[in-house]
């Protein structure tokens, strides 16, 4: 009885190749077979590809394996790349659009294989985006495909192990192609760091997420910073993250400074001062430390900083008056409009030598105003001004010493008088 003659084909390659492993019997057919991979349609590549997947722990072959993943890989890196795959930074939602060379087969131009390859394990999809870094395949297509798998994998009911091991691949693949990350929507790298947190992963997958965010934190919204706070924290939202955030800004700000970036996340950073100065549990140091932490080109006025700073008082009542005088020496008084000046020169929320200074550098704005417009637009009180030693209060001040309240810095809301026509400042929350 002569044996049954069985073609091989994609569909049971794997399957065969197996099959003979198993019975130790000659494995050539299936090996040479392979061999023609790189000449099979997609659909093909599809179908032995989930075969292989499982079928995997049964093929000591890697070498067929691999011979797969590199067709895979390689009829998607014929497609035509001047324009990948369209994703928003905001919602992480793709067009899964493709354009492909006329000379394609028309089963493939019609594929999405974005949506194709939603099939792979974690395991495979590790060995095929490995494949593709492999290929120096086009950057944008390769995040096109880690943020698709993460996004259809995490909608499903997906085990915390599972989603640790996709967002570790995505990390390693990010940080093993220079400037890759640079092309991954920004706000899917927050919520791949907030995942981190919530799944409590290593520490440094959370760090290498987090450089990668604070070397391009000028492109970030308030919304992108607002981290819960870590457990055993007191504070509603993770300030000591966002400090992590603006060193590693600034210290890349350092290689290629860029002036505009920086005046960008100098807003980002007092539009988040606003947020959690009203907090009980923030304390001065760390309130400081937050208001500080940029140079001095980032802000072109102080109104905003000096606004929330008052803020932070106001919820803050019981701090002392040294801690005060620390948290006011980040202003830049020749930076506050004369509004804010004088808002500040008569606040009794802010240390006196505060006020002072304010009043000081407000009576100088006012007289230079003068010279140019020929007249004042408002005057204050001179009676305070020609009691108090401007310059003595000045140099204790920069000093960060407490000065005691004399009787007249006492009775500076009295004495310094708003123009009738400047509007107050908006409050920036409630």
């Amino acid at each position: 009885m002569e044996a049954a003659q069985i073609d091989v084909s994609p569909c049971n390659v794997f399957l065969l190749h197996a099959a003979a492993e198993f019975l130790e019997i000659d494995e050539k057919h299936t090996m040479k077979y392979v061999e023609t991979v790189h000449f099979w349609t997609w659909s093909e590549l599809l179908d032995c590809l989930k075969q292989c997947q499982e079928l995997l722990s049964f093929i000591n072959s890697s070498y067929m394996v691999q011979e797969i993943l590199d067709a895979v890989v390689e009829k998607i890196s014929m497609l035509n790349i001047s324009s990948p795959f369209a994703f928003s930074c905001s919602d992480a939602q793709f067009s899964g659009d493709i354009s492909t060379n006329c000379s394609r087969s028309s089963s493939f131009q019609t594929t999405n294989w974005l949506r194709d390859l939603e099939f792979l394990t974690v395991g495979l999809f590790e060995e095929v985006v490995r494949t593709m870094i492999s290929w120096k395949l086009d950057h944008g297509m390769i995040c096109s495909f880690l943020l698709h798998y993460q996004r259809v994998k995490f909608v499903g009911l997906l085990s915390g192990d599972h989603k640790c091991k996709i967002i570790k691949v995505m990390i390693d693949a990010l940080c093993s192609i220079n400037g890759c990350f640079m092309r991954f929507p920004f706000r899917h790298l927050c919520y791949m760091l907030q995942a981190c947190f919530t799944l409590e992963m290593e520490k440094h997958c959370a760090r290498s997420l987090e450089r990668m965010i604070g070397s391009r934190l000028d492109e970030a919204t308030l919304d992108d910073l607002m981290f819960p706070s870590p457990r055993r924290k007191t504070c509603a939202y993770d300030v000591d993250l966002i400090l992590r955030l603006l060193k590693i800004f600034i210290g890349e700000s350092r290689k290629t400074p860029f002036v505009q970036h920086l005046k960008n996340v100098g807003c980002l950073i007092d539009s988040f001062l606003a947020e959690v100065a009203p907090d009980p549990h923030l304390k001065p140091c760390k309130f400081l430390a937050l208001a500080s932490g940029l140079p001095h080109t980032a802000r072109e006025s102080h109104d905003r900083i000096c606004e929330v700073i008052d803020m932070y008082f106001e919820a803050h009542s019981n701090i002392s008056e040294e801690e005060r005088i620390r948290v006011c020496s980040t202003l830049d008084y020749e930076k506050l409009s004369s509004e804010s000046l004088a808002n500040l020169a008569k606040n009794a929320r802010f240390p006196a030598c505060a006020s002072a200074a304010a009043l000081l550098f407000l009576q100088v704005k006012l007289k230079t105003r003068s010279k140019d417009d020929n007249g004042p637009e408002f005057t204050c009180n001179s009676s305070l001004s020609s009691n108090v030693d401007h310059e003595q209060l000045l140099v204790h001040f920069s000093k960060g010493k407490v000065q005691k309240r004399s009787a007249n810095v006492g009775r500076r809301s009295d004495h310094v008088t708003c123009p009738t026509n400047c509007k107050p400042l908006p409050r920036l929350c409630s």
